[in-house]
């Protein structure tokens, strides 16, 4: 459905929450800074998921969206995070941007 470049700046929580989907797959892949940040996922609304095989890249199934699912990022407070966001039709599920 969509495909969007975004920004965001780590406030003091040392958490950002990049994408919420609701009852779509998405995926979120860092642009910079590469290998820097923890990625997170709730799924399902409820459970937390640390993403521990590429800390670039992941992703939710339409499934863990519902009712909702998020995709956060943590690390040191006043990090910028340039990332992109891939939903419904345009997730490809693989990442985009080389090592």
């Amino acid at each position: 459905m969509a495909v969007r470049d975004k920004t965001a700046t780590i406030g003091p929580s040392r958490l950002e929450q990049l994408h919420l989907a609701v009852a779509k797959q998405a995926t979120v892949e860092i642009l910079e800074p590469r290998d820097t940040l923890t990625l997170s996922r709730r799924l399902n609304g409820i459970n937390l998921d640390l993403v521990g095989d590429d800390r670039n890249f992941t992703a939710l199934k339409t499934s863990q969206t519902i009712p909702w699912g998020t995709i956060r990022a943590s690390g040191p407070p006043g990090t910028r995070i340039r990332y992109r966001v891939r939903t419904g039709r345009d997730v490809t599920g693989t990442p985009e941007f080389p090592f």
